[in-house]
């Protein structure tokens, strides 16, 4: 009896073990969201730490910073290489081009994205792309020669676009701009592009080109005003051709006149487009220098009509 009495007491002081639940295997995509996470967090120390340090150690930070892409690139990297058919692989592998550019893992990463490229349906393509900024030209030569093989594709025109946009000053980028004037012109991206080709080799012409089609009202204006900056950047440069310079001034001037109408209703694009055009008739070679009014060493003062006729020196200089 003492005995099984006791039986019960003795089960009762041991406490119950509870199995430890499984535990649950990481997916590539969670091991992708806590990288990130981790990139994030390490992004924000150091700019708690910038924002304390001073002199030489801000600079240090500031190098820090801009090197923490290719710390992380190699960890980016393994989750693309080690889960090659999961979509996280290209999210993992654009992450690397866009935030460590150079390095074994920066090329590694884009010669796995071009056949990524090539394999990707485009409308899948579109999605990953429009979360991603500025790539590397073999990344913009890829898109663009994938959007142009599928050409018929809904969604081609919109990878010409992300091309044009992200990569206008890369080898490939006037390529795109020129493809997406042409083919796709009522594309709303073509707008955001303009602006950008003044500042292309052979911009002015492409600009020209698309004037000579009567655009849409927006797209018009951008070009008009673009076209007129990039000519009257060009007669900085042609000081020792006044002919030639007088020519390319008058042209430049008659599209900023014409931007200042066009930009009529839109307060911001008006007025630089009405600075433009005081500058091209007023601070150029050749132009009368415009009068000013301050105090010399001696806190006397003067104006620079005072010197008319006389040969005048300016010193142009700042102490920090």
């Amino acid at each position: 009896m003492v005995l099984l009495l006791a039986l019960p007491a003795s089960r009762g002081d041991d406490p119950p073990k509870d199995k430890e639940p499984p535990k649950k295997e990481l997916t590539a995509k969670d091991k992708y969201d806590a990288l990130l996470k981790e990139y994030g967090a390490k992004q924000q120390e150091i700019i708690t730490e910038f924002r304390k340090a001073k002199g030489e150690e801000q600079t240090k930070l500031r190098n820090q910073y801009m090197g923490l892409g290719g710390e992380f690139a190699d960890r980016f990297l393994k989750i693309a290489e080690d889960n090659p058919k999961d979509p996280v692989a290209t999210d993992a592998l654009l992450w690397v081009v866009n935030n460590a550019n150079g390095g074994d893992a920066h090329k590694k990463a884009v010669d796995k994205l071009t056949a990524v490229i090539n394999e990707t349906p485009l409308a899948d393509l579109k999605a990953k792309l429009a979360r991603t900024r500025a790539g590397s030209p073999d990344l913009i030569e890829a898109v663009l020669k994938r959007a142009e093989k599928d050409e018929k594709d809904p969604a081609a025109g919109d990878l010409v676009a992300w091309a044009a946009r992200n990569g206008a000053y890369t080898p490939a980028g006037p390529k795109a701009v020129k493809r997406l004037i042409e083919k796709y012109p009522d594309h709303p991206a073509v707008e955001q592009v303009v602006p950008m080709i003044g500042d292309m080799e052979g911009g002015d012409a492409l600009l020209k080109e698309i004037l000579a089609k009567d655009p849409k009202p927006k797209v018009k204006a951008a070009a008009t005003l673009g076209l007129g900056k990039a000519l009257a950047e060009k007669v900085d440069s042609l000081g020792d051709k006044p002919a030639e310079a007088e020519k390319t001034a008058a042209e430049a001037e008659k599209y900023l006149a014409e931007a200042v109408e066009l930009y009529k209703d839109s307060a911001e694009q008006k007025k630089e487009a009405e600075g433009e055009l005081k500058a091209i008739r007023t601070l150029r070679v050749g132009k009368e220098a415009p009068d000013i009014k301050a105090g010399d060493l001696d806190g006397k003062e003067f104006k620079l009509s005072d010197y008319r006729g006389k040969v005048v020196l300016l010193d142009f200089w700042g102490n920090w």
